[in-house]
């Protein structure tokens, strides 16, 4: 590479210089221009095992979580190819066009299997909601924590009357674009190799309408009550067809932007009252997406309604812990009045409610020891009664939860048909352990948590749950690594 860039730089050097008329000719600025390009081929793979540490040394420092930083950071064209991997997960064997082909008719008869019991064909008429709730976890699920009173009383009652449980997070006091990645496009990290940590990124071109939960709504929307550039969200949102994303800096910014409490971010009232404005009132099928700001960091809420009891010797910040809590009080209360709301509605709504990882303020657990409790937050599933009506109700409820199941579920609770990808996700969802997020390994081998918090191998599923398990890498792979083959077929397809 390095030779070749040398050759670039003399070459051009002469041609510059040079009186003579061969080196005038058209004939050898092409010449050039194919050296030249030669020289530019392996920047391509930036991100490759090979040459990711090469780049890193020769100074770059991808900010993967901000396009624009990165591209000030360190240059238009390399930021742009920080966001192109080329090798992102190791390749299934057998992965082949055949192979592809044979898993796609497989999946077609699974597909029209579960089709077979179930009613309702599509969204149309109805909305369906996902919420990412930031930076929110319960404090019963923080070890050593114990607290005066409880701030999420309200949201504990909504998890006793509806499908709900524990979300594995693959991120620990941020990555939330990570976990969101995985609710949309039913992929899991922890496929990938562990270089790819901000899939919206490095992975941009790979993420397209047909393979993800947008492709099975005629409208969508993303509101985000923040600045819209960061994770590289806009060209994102614009792969997987979103209609519209609503921040505070777009064409049509966000009409509700208030805090609450002396907080520093949008409240989850203003986020909540700006999806009521957007719900549809058309025959469409309608699929908006919430991202909240009100308890990112930082913590600046004036009221204590909620004291720390234990710890009281540690080096805990518990004044900025005490702050958090009363976050979570205004979340639970605007949570509710959200959901009377949306009750209210003759609209069908069904709502995905999750929080996106842990706040990074717990300083006194053990990360590593307590890594289940530490990348464990809430998620909810919750029907309107005109959704109920509309499709009917099945308990979805999992203990341990993979966000990357969240669609699955979501068409599982409302009795709709599925195609041949989600036909797969519902038998991941209803035979396999729950993939364990926070765990990577360098072959793209996968952990697993069962009901209990129990931790299981790969190697030590059954025969029926390893081909399970390897159709859903082959198909991860197709998409993200391999040669979309998948797309060229009816994999991926609304149902009509």
């Amino acid at each position: 590479m390095v030779i070749l860039i040398v050759m670039a730089v003399l070459l051009s050097i002469i041609y510059r210089r040079s009186k003579w008329i061969v080196f005038r000719s058209i004939r050898w600025r092409a010449v050039l221009m194919i050296i030249s390009i030669l020289a530019l081929v392996p920047f391509f793979q930036i991100n490759s095992d090979q040459n990711k540490e090469t780049f890193i040394k020769l100074g770059d420092d991808p900010k993967v979580w901000d396009s624009l930083y990165d591209a000030v950071s360190n240059g238009g064209i390399v930021a742009l190819l920080n966001s192109r991997t080329t090798d992102a997960m190791v390749q299934p064997k057998g992965y082949s066009q055949a192979t592809m082909k044979n898993l796609v008719k497989k999946y077609q008869g699974e597909a029209k299997s579960i089709n077979a019991t179930r009613q309702n064909k599509n969204f149309k008429n109805q909305t369906v909601i996902y919420t990412l709730s930031e930076s929110l976890t319960k404090p019963s699920y923080v070890p050593g924590l114990t607290i005066s009173d409880n701030p999420l009383k309200k949201l504990n009652n909504i998890m006793n009357t509806t499908s709900s449980g524990h979300m594995v997070s693959s991120g620990y006091g941020g990555g939330t674009a990570g976990i969101e990645y995985s609710t949309l496009t039913g992929f899991n990290i922890t496929a990938y190799k562990p270089t790819i940590t901000m899939p919206y990124s490095q992975l941009t071109s790979s993420i397209n309408e047909k393979s993800t939960v947008t492709g099975q709504f005629d409208k969508k929307i993303v509101v985000h009550p923040y600045v819209g550039s960061f994770y590289n969200r806009r060209a994102v949102y614009k792969n997987m067809g979103i209609n519209y994303f609503y921040t505070t800096d777009s064409d049509t910014p966000v009409k509700y932007t208030a805090s609450v409490g002396g907080g520093n971010h949008a409240s989850d009232i203003s986020a909540y009252k700006n999806v009521l404005s957007k719900i549809s009132s058309g025959n469409d099928s309608q699929f908006i997406q919430l991202l909240t700001m009100q308890n990112h960091t930082p913590w600046t809420f004036s009221g204590r309604d909620y004291n720390v009891i234990e710890p009281t010797d540690s080096n805990a910040d518990l004044d900025t812990i005490e702050s958090y809590l009363q976050g979570l009080h205004y979340t639970d209360n605007a949570t509710q009045a959200f959901l009377d709301k949306l009750n209210k509605l003759k609209r069908p709504v069904t709502l995905v409610w999750y929080g996106d990882h842990w706040p990074g303020i717990f300083s006194f657990v053990n990360t590593s020891t307590d890594a289940l409790s530490a990348h464990s937050t809430p998620y909810f599933i919750w029907q309107n009664d005109a959704a109920k009506k509309a499709n009917g109700t099945v308990d979805v409820s999992e203990n341990y939860a993979d966000p990357s199941d969240f669609t699955a579920m979501v068409l599982k609770m409302n009795n709709m048909k599925v195609d041949p990808y989600w036909a797969l996700k519902t038998e991941l969802l209803e035979k396999v352990p729950t993939i364990n997020n926070y765990k990577r390994d360098e072959n793209g081998k996968l952990s697993f948590i069962d009901k209990n918090g129990k931790n299981i191998d790969e190697k030590s599923l059954t025969a029926e749950q390893q081909k399970l398990v390897k159709d859903f890498k082959l198909v991860q792979y197709d998409i993200t690594t391999g040669k979309n083959y998948l797309l060229k077929t009816k994999f991926f397809q609304k149902v009509k």
